[in-house]
């Protein structure tokens, strides 16, 4: 009795292929297929950079340092249409 190895050869194939996959895109060599949405209740560390598609309610405070993104400027030049907007420089929650 002979014993067909074609499939189960191609399952091992399919497998393995996978695996790199996955151990591609963790390493961040492959991108992933879409975006992750990621929806928490407690409390989370974020670095790096993140991409807001909607509005952040933002319990406590967060730190911006006004002076690197805008540079000694109380006034941000919106690059679009060149108007100019005040940076307001007061803390609104005391």
């Amino acid at each position: 009795m002979e014993i067909n190895l074609s499939p189960i050869r191609t399952t091992l194939i399919v497998i393995a292929a996978g695996i790199w996959i996955l151990i591609f895109q963790n390493a961040g060599i492959v991108p992933p297929i879409r975006q992750q949405r990621v929806v928490v209740d407690s409390l989370v560390r974020v670095t790096g950079a993140v991409e807001v598609d909607n509005t952040v309610f933002v319990k406590g405070t967060v730190n911006t340092n006004l002076e690197s993104i805008n540079g000694y400027s109380k006034f941000y030049k919106d690059p679009r249409t060149g108007e100019y907007y005040v940076i307001p420089m007061t803390d609104a929650y005391k």
